[in-house]
């Protein structure tokens, strides 16, 4: 039969101690041709394709420090 890790008595431990915290408002996202609009421009329209002569997806570090999306 197989066995919990620790007593059911711990069970929800870690939530019960954190803070709740309200949901933030967001915008609305882009969903269909337009959010495929954005993809390609992200993808194929950035500033930096290449570092050292090699290809770079959108999410790499040097793109977003480019654009100011990592804090140092």
């Amino acid at each position: 039969m197989a066995r919990a890790h620790g007593g059911l008595a711990n069970a929800g431990k870690v939530r019960k101690q954190t803070p709740k915290v309200a949901k933030q408002p967001k915008s609305r996202q882009l969903t269909g041709r337009s959010k495929k609009r954005v993809q390609y421009k992200k993808y194929f329209h950035s500033d930096v394709l290449l570092v050292n002569g090699k290809p770079i997806g959108p999410n790499s570090f040097v793109l977003r420090k480019a654009r100011g999306l990592v804090a140092e």
